[in-house]
């Protein structure tokens, strides 16, 4: 189906409760009030809808949440109390993880767990505190997998609050993906629960045997320079994205969408800085005194640097304008991952040569706006290549969705979306997480770098951010910049309303 037949499309009939998201409104030849909802995607109606509340989901203050983080509750889904951590799982034994995976159906009701062979942390950076898990069961069982993954959240309180809003998603999405077909592969389901209470989850699904076979070895964040064809890669993760996108937006995934995944809920946004100045003139000083030679040349130079300053504050001072502009017109959000990277997936070829792709780490997945999800795809490719891909990237999605169905995408304000969307997706870590880090690396460490190669950003831990900041610089090297777009935005009018919710 083109985009152009679901915007024609006449839906005559959708389940009483089903919600919807006003996509446009309309009045046809006889007078009578249509309304194009955006999944799935058509026209019906307006008699036939009344309006409904916006779903919200109870986010834990951070004083309740220091007293509540480490207790012990019952999973919102399931119901059954779940460890909140590798040495509680190990605690909580074969039993907890019987029962786990009856109530989720993964196992026979008559089989069961009868030992952990083995329970070993896997030691990298993240947003999560992540175990390799091997299993014995009573008897075998076809597709019953013994060597999974874990997942709990990270051990640092102050890192595990502010990743609360992620992780519900990331469940949600996991149990979807054994329930219905899903337009994306994703490892196999074993058991996930989400605590709103506690604000802890737990995700157990099958292991990724990475360089194993035919398949290619887990990448690292912004080591792109590793990773053989990487434009093909991005090709094969953009393309998928698309196809998640046009699912929800042709109906595929269920009348219950909705309710699952709320309109905007996974839409990037960040608390107001205070008093940001400090920190954003201590990275500006890293980039043009310190160590420009990690960078391009032009955007080292004083006078560019005063131009971005005065961008990044406006865009600061104004982000809630832009991100009501990202999601003012939902034929430009959907459901996403909203962090498609490509350490965030494993790839493989079929036996015809072809490059496929599953993807791992759904936190925050949810419906959100598209040009979020791209700018969260493409935060550190290498910085040579960043500007060709982001076009390559934005020209195979919108080939893709129309290809799949979606509504028309134009890609000038796909474009112009992307630009506006990058203050949410990355200007705001620089001027909070990546400023504050610079303060735990002496200036000479940096300064004696000839280039960003140097074997000691390359292993010392700071060399993604490197990748991550020149390539948003890099987009100010363009003939419109993302202070250009977030000017636009707030010069145009009032803030823009987000659409209507309405319920069959």
């Amino acid at each position: 189906m083109t985009g152009d037949a679901v915007e024609d499309r006449q839906l005559h009939h959708l389940p009483k409760g089903t919600r919807v998201v006003c996509a446009e409104r309309a009045v046809d030849d006889k007078g009578n009030e249509r309304v194009r909802i955006a999944s799935p995607a058509g026209w019906v109606d307006a008699k036939t809808l009344a309006p409904a509340p916006a779903i919200s989901t109870p986010i834990l203050d951070y004083e309740t949440f220091l007293q509540r983080h480490q207790k012990i509750s019952a999973g919102d889904h399931y119901g059954l109390e779940f460890p909140i951590d590798l040495a509680g799982l190990r605690e909580a034994g074969p039993e907890f993880l019987t029962r786990a995976f009856r109530a989720s159906g993964v196992m026979a009701g008559d089989n069961h767990v009868t030992g952990i062979v083995s329970l070993d942390k896997l030691d990298i950076r993240g947003a999560s505190e992540n175990g390799l898990l091997e299993l014995s069961y009573a008897r075998d069982e076809p597709g019953l997998q013994t060597h999974l993954f874990v997942k709990f959240p990270p051990a640092d309180v102050h890192h595990k609050y502010g990743l609360l809003r992620l992780s519900d998603g990331e469940i949600e999405m996991a149990r979807l993906s054994r329930e219905r077909q899903l337009p994306v592969r994703l490892t196999r389901y074993y058991f996930g629960d989400h605590s709103v209470y506690t604000g802890n989850y737990i995700l157990i699904t099958e292991r990724v045997a990475f360089g194993a076979g035919s398949v290619e070895p887990a990448y690292r964040k912004g080591y792109d320079h590793e990773v053989p064809c990487v434009e093909e890669h991005y090709e094969v993760l953009t393309r998928d994205l698309a196809r998640l996108v046009a699912a929800h937006k042709r109906g595929d995934l269920g009348y219950d969408l909705e309710e699952i995944f709320p309109f905007a809920k996974a839409a990037r946004d960040f608390d107001p800085i205070i008093d940001p100045e400090p920190r954003l003139d201590r990275l500006i000083d890293f980039i043009g005194r310190v160590a420009p030679r990690l960078f391009a040349p032009e955007v080292t130079r004083p006078a560019f640097l005063q131009k971005w300053r005065e961008d990044v504050l406006f865009g600061l001072e104004h982000k809630d304008k832009v991100l009501a502009y990202l999601l003012s017109d939902v034929d430009y959000t959907g459901l996403c991952h909203i962090n498609l990277n490509v350490d965030n997936a494993w790839f493989w070829r079929d036996d015809a040569g072809e490059l496929q792709a599953g993807l791992l780490d759904w936190g925050g997945a949810g419906q959100a706006s598209l040009a979020q999800a791209l700018s969260g795809m493409l935060m550190m490719p290498e910085p040579e290549k960043h500007i060709s891909l982001v076009n390559r990237v934005i020209d195979v999605f919108i080939e893709e969705c129309a290809r799949q169905g979606c509504p028309p995408i134009s890609r000038e304000e796909l474009h112009f979306q992307y630009k506006a969307s990058v203050y949410s997706t990355a200007i705001f870590m620089f001027v909070t997480i990546l400023a504050d880090a610079l303060q735990y690396f002496p200036e000479e460490y940096f300064a004696s770098m000839e280039s960003r190669m140097d074997a000691r950003l390359l292993e010392g831990g700071f060399y993604s951010a490197v990748v991550w900041i020149d390539n948003m610089l890099r987009e100010w090297l363009e003939d419109v910049t993302p202070g250009d777009a977030c000017r636009q935005i707030v010069a145009r009018a009032a803030d823009a309303p987000l659409p209507d919710r309405l319920s069959a």
